[in-house]
């Protein structure tokens, strides 16, 4: 059991930092190797176990560099980082057509950061859900302070997308979206279905998504190295191209409206590209956490901390595991082959029958070991 409570990097839960890692190197293995043909194996939970001890570790260190929005976006020269964030957001928002009292969720919410923005921007009512019982808990300490409206408008779940919480009952949600979360799962079909279970015949479910590019070559050994790096070092698992990302979609029950990357679309508005923030950052706050030097400076602290007890033992390679996705997804975007800024559009059919779609869900379930009904 953890001993290390009040310490920088410890949780809530029963494991240590050390203890969790382990069983999270356990799903990677061989991941931060380079130059090797090893990629992760098939996840018989769909990666969802993974990405629960995964979100466990990380979070705080996604607070500190990101803020409250575990995601990527273009950057605008003039703009700080989280202006420029804040705005990518709300173009998302009006591309899914979200308004103003419209029932709709977040599905793998982070801390809730952009759901409490939906909320702030459209007035929408939101409910989130997140595997992981330490964001659900930070999530909640946070909309603690803010105004009723917020508080009123929002709803945190503990949940596996893979298999919905009861309470979110079919067809009675307005829209969902998937903000960067969608990836975390091994076959994207079943969370997909899973939304659109929820959401009414002809409601949008829309996703911000990691992909592979169309120049990305799985022959190339380069390209397959940076491929495994952000899996291992981002909590995900089979990365892929469009068009087999759209036969998730289908295969889900869903049909696809649009489809396209808001990076680019964002570089010919003038904006700067994503991997910037990893980079050289873009204000004095990017630069001195999330950026290529500031990651440098905050694995420097860590490793200060760790060695004189503040910090839990297993923080710094925590940092180094987000380390090791940083480098791999700044290096793939610079190269075109890789953004975390697709995003596709897709409806509910009008014609949608809920037993019939059950039947669907089912049989893609059938293929996996549910994370968190296998911890019951």
């Amino acid at each position: 059991a953890a001993t290390n409570a009040g310490k920088f990097g410890a949780k809530e839960e029963a494991m240590s930092s050390e203890e969790i890692l382990a069983r999270y190197d356990n799903y990677y293995s061989g991941a931060t190797d380079w130059d090797t043909a090893q990629q992760p194996a098939h996840d018989e939970h769909n990666n969802a176990a993974a990405a629960e001890r995964y979100f466990t570790l990380i979070t705080d260190f996604f607070e500190y560099g990101w803020g409250d929005a575990f995601h990527m976006a273009p950057l605008r020269p003039d703009w700080s980082f989280k202006r420029s964030m804040a705005y990518w957001e709300q173009n998302f928002v009006l591309t899914a057509g979200i308004q103003r009292d419209m029932k709709v969720a977040d599905l793998g919410m982070g801390i809730g950061g952009p759901m409490r923005r939906v909320v702030e921007f459209t007035g929408a009512n939101m409910t989130g859900v997140t595997i992981c019982q330490h964001q659900v808990n930070r999530a909640n300490q946070i909309t603690s302070t803010l105004p009723e409206y917020i508080q009123d408008r929002t709803e945190y779940l503990v949940g596996d997308y893979n298999d919905l919480p009861s309470s979110m009952k079919p067809s009675s949600y307005d829209a969902a979206y998937f903000m960067e979360s969608l990836s975390h799962s091994e076959d994207r079909a079943i969370p997909l279905a899973q939304a659109a279970k929820i959401v009414k015949p002809g409601g949008i479910v829309a996703g911000w998504q990691w992909m592979l590019k169309p120049a990305f070559d799985y022959d190339n050994p380069r390209h397959m190295d940076l491929k495994r790096g952000m899996e291992y070092g981002g909590g995900l698992r089979n990365l892929n191209k469009p068009d087999a990302r759209h036969e998730e979609y289908k295969r889900a029950g869903l049909e696809v409206l649009q489809s396209y990357d808001m990076g680019t679309d964002a570089i010919e508005r003038g904006h700067l590209g994503w991997w910037k923030a990893l980079t050289t950052g873009v204000d004095l706050p990017s630069r001195l956490t999330s950026s290529h030097w500031g990651r440098k400076l905050t694995m420097g602290t860590v490793k200060i901390l760790e060695t004189i007890g503040v910090a839990e033992p297993g923080t710094l390679r925590t940092a180094l595991m987000l380390e090791h996705c940083g480098f791999s997804a700044a290096t793939a975007g610079e190269l075109g082959i890789f953004t975390p800024a697709w995003v596709t559009i897709a409806r509910v059919p009008t014609n949608k029958n809920d037993k019939e779609h059950q039947k669907r869900i089912e049989g893609l379930q059938a293929t996996i070991d549910l994370a968190l009904k296998a911890k019951k």
